[in-house]
Formats: structure tokens, C-alpha cells, sequence
């Protein structure tokens, strides 16, 4: 299995979980399963940057909280340690309480499918890349909770990826937050957005009962966090602008 990166957004509400089996060890870039299957890792939802004040955004008819997803590792050698994401997946939900993913390769989700095409995984890549490429995330996903406007910021990236995935994202809606849709627009400036950009190593977790999202094996220490490399893929893909 190629290493890549995983990224994750959300709508809330409770739900069940599914269990898998297999193990995953996040500080290699080598994966192994107990029965041939993909390798999982256990996770806890904590919350969402921002609480009460995370920006809403519009998308296919219903408003969510949109922005920079946390959860706590549960299993393997880096159990407790915490991460942010955003979600691939508008039409199920996340919840406290630990659950067990499946890392697989972005083109393999959501769980349940059908699964994204090439030409949506490189949308999706794209949106991540040029969020990179502003400094908004680092190569990890991870960003500084203390820059200009952050929770508009990680609103308009989950908006944008969102849109990738084919959903129809209202960013004019009054019932869009005002500084999700400033970022999001400059997010997708047509003339600073490049639909070539790629975030190398990007990854996918799965549950066919919670929201699937992105993710980086292996996380960095912190003090490695924005470091990385950015990957530039071939082919520009057009994301849908408003």
C-alpha cells in the first residue's frame, strides 16, 4: 500500500459504529492486517474547533457545522495522541465514543459507496493543496488555531472539498457564515487557485456507520508540523466555482 494523507469535515449528530478487526501502527509508513483486509486504527471524535462559533455552511438543501475536525487516537503506539481533519463524507455523521477506521486509499471511499472517481480524489487533493500552499495547513492537515480568520479558514477548506466531492455547496446562502464564505472565495480565487496542485500521500479513513475523513500517516511531532513537501500532480482537474 502507497503512503498517502487523509484528510476529514463533518455534519453532527450521534450515530452507531462498526468494528474491524485489524491493527495499524501510525508512526509507519508500512501497514499490516490480522486478516488480509485494510488496516484500521481506532478513534474518538472530540469535537470541533470552535464549538458554538464554528462557521455554517449551505450544502445540498441542509446547513452543517463546517471546519477542522478533531479526534483522539484509541489504539497502537500513539494512542492518545490527538489530530485534525476534515470529513469526505456529507451523508452520515460522527460521535464520541471510539470507533474503529479503516485506512484505505482515497479512491476506496466513502464507505458505504459508490466510491469517488479519479477525477473527484484529485479535486479533493487539489483543494488541500492550494489550502497548503496559502499556509492555512500544514502538509499534515494540521493548522495554527492562532492565524487570520482560522475557523472561516478551515470552513471554506471543508466547503471546498465538499463541492469536490459533487455535493452542492451554497456558499451565497444567508445561512452560510459570512467568514467561511470570504475564505472560501479566496480559497478558490480563480486566480491563485491551481487545479494541478496535489497533496502528496493523501489517504482515506472509512466507517460504514460514521463519517469517513482524511488523514497523514505518519502524523509528525509537532515540531515537524508544516515542514513537508508539496507534492504537484500532473492534469489539471476543474473544481466548480461560484
Amino acid at each position: 500500500m502507497n503512503a498517502h494523507t487523509l484528510t476529514v469535515a463533518l455534519a453532527l449528530t450521534a450515530s452507531p459504529f462498526a468494528a474491524f478487526g485489524d491493527t495499524v501502527d501510525l508512526q509507519s509508513k508500512s501497514f499490516h492486517g490480522s486478516g488480509g483486509g485494510a488496516p484500521t486504527i481506532g478513534l474518538d471524535f472530540t469535537g470541533i474547533e470552535g464549538g458554538s462559533n464554528v462557521g455554517r455552511v449551505t450544502a445540498g438543501g441542509r446547513t452543517y457545522r463546517a471546519g477542522h475536525m478533531e479526534y483522539q487516537i484509541t489504539t497502537g503506539s500513539r494512542a492518545g495522541t490527538r489530530f485534525h481533519t476534515f470529513c469526505i463524507e456529507i451523508s452520515q455523521t460522527v460521535a464520541n465514543g471510539e470507533a474503529m477506521f479503516q485506512l484505505v486509499d482515497l479512491s476506496q471511499s466513502p464507505d458505504p459507496g459508490p466510491t469517488y472517481s479519479n477525477i473527484v480524489t484529485d479535486r479533493i487533493s487539489a483543494v488541500v493543496a492550494n489550502a497548503y500552499a496559502l499556509g492555512w495547513i500544514d502538509r499534515r492537515l494540521q493548522a495554527d488555531s492562532g492565524q487570520d480568520n482560522y475557523l472561516g479558514r478551515m470552513g471554506a477548506i471543508q466547503a471546498a472539498i465538499w463541492d469536490a466531492m459533487g455535493a452542492t455547496v451554497n456558499i451565497d446562502s444567508a445561512d452560510t457564515s459570512d467568514f467561511v464564505r470570504d475564505a472560501y472565495n479566496e480559497l478558490l480565487n480563480p486566480g491563485t487557485f491551481d487545479d494541478a496542485r496535489r497533496l502528496s500521500g493523501l489517504m482515506a479513513l472509512t466507517n460504514d456507520s460514521r463519517q469517513d475523513m482524511l488523514y497523514v500517516v505518519p502524523l509528525p511531532p509537532a515540531s515537524m508540523a508544516g515542514l513537508g513537501m508539496l507534492a504537484l500532480g500532473l492534469g489539471a482537474r476543474v473544481i466548480r466555482r461560484r
